[in-house]
């Protein structure tokens, strides 16, 4: 795991780090802490009232009655403006335009709590590849050989060991596998955050929220990025009103998919030639 301040960041010994180090990068306080404490007060007050939502990796919690101490606030587009200034942080933009290619988009958007008592998750890894132990669903020669998600964490909460900071296994991501009972987990890692720091990891990184032991809850800020041409999982769209849509920055127009044209309805399109770069067919070499 590699850590940088916002004065020494260098991107490109942070994109080796995610592809060819331990998969994980964190930058030390990017983030001015009375963003974090408006961000942590919506993500609660949300949290309090509403009814359990979805969340993965969680049989055992499910299985033991604990599964509420766990909770999600899905969609943060929609939910204060304050998140998307937290996502279109020049940071942000800077690493996932060169890891993901200049149009990423955002596949997720949300807020982890895990209450004091909470079981944490198995070791996974990300969409696409989330349900990766059902191998034969997936194309012949899939590998990890280039990225195809990166995940986002910024912490609200302080991310100890005590309170369930996510585990990862180092370099884990550079060989395309879903984790199971018989992998060797020895070298386990956590990575520890405070409010205001930025963490980057590989999707294929092996990882999973640890047990929360404290006192106190471990509520931190969820994203997945993604290229342009993988269909998101979180459906971002459809509950966010027209005025956010047509008023959001060019950076959350981009990360909702908006200035990206496909999938379209062909039949009724009115462009002619949408695609290609233009050269002329030189025909006597056909």
């Amino acid at each position: 795991m590699k850590k940088f301040s916002t004065n020494n960041f260098n991107r490109e010994n942070a994109l080796n780090e995610l592809i060819h180090g331990s998969g994980v990068v964190i930058i030390e306080s990017v983030f001015d802490l009375d963003i974090i404490k408006k961000a942590r007060s919506v993500v609660n007050k949300i949290a309090d009232n509403q009814e359990q939502k979805e969340s993965h990796f969680n049989a055992e919690a499910e299985a033991s009655g604990k599964i509420h101490l766990q909770q999600r606030v899905w969609n943060l587009f929609g939910k204060d403006l304050v998140f998307s200034e937290l996502i279109t942080h020049d940071l942000i933009f800077n690493l996932m335009s060169k890891f993901l290619g200049s149009e990423f988009f955002c596949g997720s958007y949300c807020a982890s709590r895990l209450l004091p008592g909470s079981l944490g998750q198995e070791l996974h890894i990300d969409y696409p590849y989330w349900d990766y132990y059902k191998e034969g669903t997936f194309p012949m020669g899939l590998n990890s050989s280039f990225p195809q998600n990166c995940q986002v964490t910024i912490p609200l909460d302080l991310c100890s060991i005590e309170s369930g900071a996510t585990a990862f296994i180092p370099e884990s991501q550079k060989n395309l596998h879903y984790p199971n009972k018989d992998d060797d987990f020895s070298n386990l890692q956590q990575m520890v955050a405070k409010p205001g720091d930025l963490v980057f990891f590989n999707g294929n990184c092996w990882h999973g929220a640890m047990p929360n032991k404290s006192e106190h809850q471990r509520a931190a800020i969820l994203i997945e990025f993604l290229p342009k041409y993988i269909k998101p999982v979180e459906d971002l769209i459809t509950y966010l009103e027209d005025d956010f849509k047509k008023n959001s920055s060019e950076k959350v127009k981009q990360l909702l998919g908006l200035n990206y044209i496909y999938p379209k309805i062909m039949d009724v399109s009115k462009s002619v030639n949408q695609i290609g770069i233009g050269y002329e067919i030189i025909k006597d070499k056909l």
